[in-house]
């Protein structure tokens, strides 16, 4: 799997292929039914383009929870990332994933999970890479490189169906 962070040294469609596959793995790692709610691309830096990744997906169980997160804390430090474990606490206790541990990298990288026994949440933004943030949108570049059904507010279930991820 590619580095979401480093990927964007290279291209926005690169570094949107490497977040994608990792959000993508993080969600595996959950299991269940996901659902993107993703940016549009937005233009950064001088000539840049970076997404925000969001998927939203099932809760886990206080029992179990901890497995999980050592999973997806395995995957990520594979992928070379050093995520802080933290507690949410309140009405909804459960376990945060977070890398950096606050802010963003100077390329505006970061990415976190959430998990409580109600949801789970996979954040991430892209690293500011080479890219046209107009052109990727015209092109729906994100929606069409993903497996992740859309997040449609107001419908029952997502009326658009993912497309098989590409590689270019």
């Amino acid at each position: 799997m590619a580095d979401a962070k480093t990927a964007g040294v290279g291209s926005a469609e690169s570094a949107w292929t490497a977040g994608n596959a990792l959000a993508e793995s993080t969600q595996d790692a959950v299991g269940g039914s996901w659902l993107a709610s993703d940016s549009a691309a937005e233009a950064c830096g001088a000539d840049g383009a970076r997404w925000g990744i969001t998927r939203l997906g099932p809760g886990t169980d206080k029992h179990t929870r901890a497995d999980t997160v050592d999973r997806i804390e395995r995957l990520w430090r594979s992928a070379g990332y050093e995520p802080v474990r933290t507690h949410i606490g309140g009405d909804a206790p459960g376990t945060q994933l977070r890398y950096p541990i606050a802010g963003t990298f100077d390329d505006g990288f970061f990415i976190e999970f959430g998990t409580t026994e109600y949801g789970s949440t996979v954040e991430m933004q892209t690293p500011c890479a080479p890219g046209d943030a107009d052109a990727l949108n015209r092109e729906k570049y994100g929606e069409r490189h993903t497996n992740t059904s859309p997040d449609i507010p107001g419908t029952a279930s997502p009326s658009a169906s993912p497309s098989a991820a590409t590689t270019g």
